[in-house]
């Protein structure tokens, strides 16, 4: 089947763009009439240069229909939607009438019978053509001596009367009609194509009203239409292609494989689209329980129940009543926030209330919410989603970073039948949501904590002892400031010991003495007390041996959560770290890992790998060393990560493999920033300034090009802009040209990512010059990998900027600086061939990408696939062009072997970088928009909505392609019937695009296009 589509005079209003237009017969009508041939024709008359007469309108009618029959290459059963009927005795064009099968019209003047009818032409020209009625085109049409031959067309056509279906779409609002009188335009409205002035007379007629005016009716709607008119006009459209076409002619091609459930590890590689779809769509059970996934599921780690955990039933019982109520009244999702001051107890009473209720949950789950890096951790505990029909229970434990409310927004389960407990020492979080500020345990079951922790046994005692015993547990907790913490601590000290309650009171008056003005002060909520935990902590820190201090004053600059006792070990196999000679041997650590464990300032985890040390504690630390040992240790700590974090060779800098262990290591690098910067803001910074400590700024880096790598995105910049300043500061001291190009260079990859263009640009220059400046200073010899790396970036940079020839030279002069060296080079070619073919080079693209894919199932990295990626986009042009040259046949199979590249490509992502990472979302998007192109719309929603949970986990970085996907959804459900939902997509992706361009370069968005071009060129 064809369709024709015959513009109106809007074509020649200025801001009609012709690629627009086409852009809209391909992206709309594939999808209702998936197996026509689309044919559009143009004006081009109307320019300064030319005459402008109602004949030329005669001369382009005879010249569409000379194209049509061309163009319909002897094929006489394609009926044609849209034909304008010229020549009804015309010899050469009867074919065309007799295989007609249909017309809508939009917004026509069919009754040249009318009051005024010439004058209703010239305002309809006008208003077409965004000129006013004085204009020199409408005064040369107005003084044309054809009106007559205009008429007799007309009358003419309403004769033919033909015997196929006409929908005539007519205007109800008025239009805006310009006129020029004395050099002042004035403006009035009028009603141009009413419905007395649409009807033909035909007997198959049908008239169709529209909420539009005169310049809207006659241009196609946009998907954005928020007044139905889309809506209405699809319809209009649809019921009159099914009255001429049958269904079955009309259904797309079925494709055919495998639908069972996969593992990602375990797959073969195929290029079936079902394979893949089915490794990212859960099956739908009765019980809408997602397969594989365990129910109950208890996941608290690394907290088991605490057998002393005594007192606060009110607070449990005030929880359990606002998260779980009895009448299942108020919101279906429940949010309750537990705040107070470190060491009050707030994960201890989340972790009891999670034992004490977890009859009442099917699932329960803790997640560390002080940073992205730790959620991200936490959340790949649990099941990959939580949209999970049946009661359930997430607690953030620790939400006490500045970002806290972000990182909730970014992990906060978009699913509404469950429970949320939120541990932090912001007490604004109870307004922000339900919740209370916890305050000190009350007094008797501050002294039923203490007696309980030390076993005291009053039958062991006479009556009088008792007595004493139980005054002095009293002034204990009082002194403690009835603070959990501090009670668990006093406890130990009292058992270690071997002393009594009465003996501890007196012994601990005595140590306050020695408290210095340094201290950590806790205010009550309620009142000020003046004893701090360091009083305490004193006592337990002084009975150390000097070893085992020395370990605590390193581990104070380390993450708190997780210190792995392998991180240490390994730091001591290093013939580069010298400065542990406190646990120079394995032996040596093992009784300072006891040592500290005794005096319970540190805890372990419940597989004895990784140490444990309270904030406070950590704290408490720092602030006993004087700036000196402060700067030493910390330095210390700089040279242990240094020493075993795992460091890709330059060549292979995208290296998954190393991915568990970098992780692993990260949140300690991610601590000695944030000490690193707070410690310059408080006048002692850790490093001395007239020193250049070049590791430092190295392990940002590392971490910070890891976060980039494996898609933490947000935490890139938090750990790159304080390794630049440093470096940037420390330049004189020379050194530091090589690194500082690295980040920026880390920078700049940040900005391609996060689709800003020029500040990626503007990065890669200022890498690229560095990178000069350290060849210049003997830093870097040639032929050198980062000479490759500074050419190739600066491209990448170029090309975000749509410069795609000079990108073109950058990139062959990197692949030219790597001649003699090691590695591997598809990441330069594949962008290089995405260059070409952004520019229409599509057999030289498709000839050198194909060179470098040498087996097209390597997962080992993401390589091979982001080859594979260029290659498929190559070939989806090539059937875009194949189906303008009117070989449909040939197109449509370059088509399915686009898709079938771009499937094996989502399968490799998904074993190379996991289902979670963002290019592995950029791929589903791609095999979405396939989707959706073979009418297989649930399969297309179901990746595309996995596409876009993956970009929505990080907002701000993925603005861009959250507009993009917001977008193609919005189109998909138009075009599923679902026209409101799909509107209001659609609007909500030209918000976001409205806020992502120039204010000076945003104009309405005409399809798909628009928001390509608003994401970085592998992403399309």
């Amino acid at each position: 089947m064809g369709i024709v589509s015959i513009p109106g005079l809007p074509t020649l209003h200025p801001r009609y763009k012709w690629k627009d237009h086409n852009q809209w017969l391909r992206e709309v009508l594939s999808h209702r009439v998936p197996q026509a041939r689309i044919m559009a024709f143009q004006y081009d008359f109307g320019q300064e240069s030319q005459e402008v007469a109602w004949m030329q309108l005669m001369q382009h009618a005879e010249g569409l229909l000379y194209s049509l029959i061309h163009r319909r290459e002897g094929v006489d059963s394609r009926p044609i939607i849209f034909a304008l009927l010229l020549a009804k005795d015309t010899r050469a064009f009867r074919s065309i009438l007799d295989m007609t099968r249909g017309i809508v019209f939009l917004g026509c003047l069919n009754n040249e019978t009318r009051p005024n009818f010439e004058d209703l032409c010239l305002k309809c020209a006008a208003v077409e053509m965004g000129i006013h009625k004085k204009d020199r085109v409408i005064e040369n049409l107005r003084q044309d001596n054809r009106w007559t031959f205009v008429k007799e067309v007309m009358e003419d056509f309403r004769a033919l009367n033909g015997p196929f279906p006409v929908r005539i779409l007519f205007e109800l609002n008025p239009s805006n009609i310009g006129s020029r009188q004395f050099v002042v335009r004035t403006m009035k409205q009028e009603c141009l194509c009413s419905e007395q002035v649409s009807r033909l007379g035909w007997d198959s007629e049908q008239l169709v009203p529209a909420q539009k005016n005169h310049a809207e009716l006659t241009m196609y709607p946009q998907r954005s239409d928020d007044d139905a008119y889309f809506q209405l006009f699809m319809k209009t459209l649809s019921e009159t292609i099914e009255e001429v076409v049958p269904k079955s002619v009309m259904l797309p091609k079925g494709l055919t494989g495998s639908n069972g459930s996969k593992s990602v590890l375990s797959l073969e590689l195929s290029s079936d689209v079902d394979d893949v779809v089915s490794l990212f769509t859960a099956p739908r059970p009765d019980l809408n329980v997602p397969g594989g996934v365990n129910i109950p599921c208890f996941v608290t780690w690394p907290y088991d129940e605490n057998p002393n955990f005594v007192g606060r039933e009110d607070e449990l019982e005030q929880i359990h009543v606002s998260l779980f109520p009895i009448d299942g009244k108020g919101p279906q999702q429940r949010v309750f926030a537990l705040t107070g001051l470190g060491g009050m107890g707030k994960t201890q009473i989340s972790v009891k209330y999670a034992f004490k209720y977890r009859q009442d949950y099917h699932i329960v789950l803790l997640a560390h919410a002080d940073g992205q890096s730790k959620l991200s951790e936490s959340f790949s505990l649990f099941a990959d989603k939580l949209g999970l029909d049946v009661p359930w229970l997430l607690i953030f434990d620790n939400a006490d970073t500045d970002d806290k409310i972000q990182l909730l927004d970014e992990f906060w389960p978009c699913k509404s039948q469950g429970s949320i407990l939120i541990t932090s020492r912001d007490h604004t979080l109870v307004k922000r949501f339900t919740g209370m500020e916890l305050v000190e345990m009350t007094k008797p079951s501050a002294v039923n904590l203490l007696v309980r922790l030390v076993h005291f046994d009053k039958d062991a005692l006479d009556d009088a002892d008792v007595i004493e015993e139980e005054i002095a547990a009293e002034k204990i907790v009082k002194r403690l400031g009835f603070l959990p913490l501090g009670i668990s601590q006093a406890a130990t000290l009292i058992i270690n010991d071997s002393c009594s309650l009465a003996s501890f009171l007196e012994d601990y008056t005595l140590r306050e003495l020695v408290e210095d003005s340094a201290t950590i002060q806790l205010d009550s909520p309620r009142n000020g007390y003046k004893y701090t935990l360091r009083t305490v902590w004193n006592m337990n820190f002084e009975t150390l041996t000097k070893d085992q201090q020395s370990l605590m004053k390193l581990m104070s600059f380390l993450d708190p959560d997780r210190i792995q006792l392998r991180v240490l070990k390994d730091g001591l196999l290093k013939p580069q770290v010298s400065d542990f000679d406190f646990i120079s041997s394995p032996h040596k650590l093992s009784k300072c890992r006891a040592g500290l464990l005794r005096s319970t300032l540190v805890s372990q985890s419940r597989n004895g790998r990784e140490l444990r040390m309270h904030r406070l504690v950590q704290a408490y630390c720092q602030l006993r060393m004087d700036i000196e040992e402060s700067q030493r240790n910390f330095r210390s700590a700089i040279n242990l990560i240094k020493a075993v974090w795992p460091v890709p060779s330059r060549e292979m800098v995208h290296n998954p493999a190393l991915w568990e262990k970098q992780r692993e290591l990260l949140p300690h690098v991610q601590k000695l920033c944030e000490f690193y910067v707070k410690s310059c803001e408080n006048g002692q910074p850790l490093i001395p300034h007239m020193e250049a400590n070049w590791d430092f700024a190295s392990v940002l880096y590392e971490a910070g090009w890891f976060c980039y790598e494996s898609g933490l995105l947000e935490s890139v910049s938090e750990l790159l802009v304080p390794a630049k300043e440093y470096c940037i500061r420390h330049l004189q001291k020379g050194g530091g040209y090589r690194i500082l190009a690295d980040i920026y260079g880390g920078l700049g990859s940040l900005a391609t990512e996060s689709n800003q263009f020029q500040r990626a640009y503007d990065d890669f220059n200022e890498e690229w010059e560095c990178l000069k400046l350290a060849f210049d200073a003997a830093e870097l010899t040639r032929p050198s990998i980062w000479e490759v790396f500074g050419l190739g970036r600066v491209g990448n940079g170029l090309q975000g900027l749509h410069r795609y020839t000079e990108a073109e030279e950058y990139y062959r002069m990197a692949l030219n600086a790597w001649e003699g060296l090691p590695g591997d080079r598809k990441v330069w070619v594949s962008n290089m061939c995405t260059c070409l073919w952004l520019q229409g080079k599509l057999d030289e693209g498709e000839k050198t990408v194909k060179a470098i894919i040498k087996d097209e199932n390597d997962a080992t990295n993401f390589r091979t696939g982001l080859a594979m990626n260029c290659l498929g986009n190559i070939q989806i042009s090539k059937a875009e062009r194949l189906k303008q040259e009117g070989k449909t046949e040939e197109g449509e199979k370059r088509l399915a072997e686009a898709m079938a590249t771009h499937t094996k490509v989502l399968q490799l992502f998904t074993i190379a970088l996991g289902q979670r990472h963002h290019k592995t979302a950029d791929i589903m998007y791609k095999v979405g928009w396939h989707l959706h192109q073979r009418q297989e719309y649930q399969k297309a929603l179901d990746m595309l909505n996995n596409a876009l949970g993956v970009y929505a986990s990080q907002p701000k970085i993925f603005k861009n392609e959250i507009a993009r996907t917001k977008y193609k959804l919005g189109c998909l459900q138009q075009d599923m019937g679902a026209h409101i939902e799909g509107g209001a997509l659609i609007r909500e992706a030209e918000r976001l695009r409205k806020e992502i361009v120039a204010p000076e370069d945003w104009e309405p968005a005409q399809g798909e296009k628009a928001f390509d071009d608003i994401v970085q060129f592998w992403t399309r």
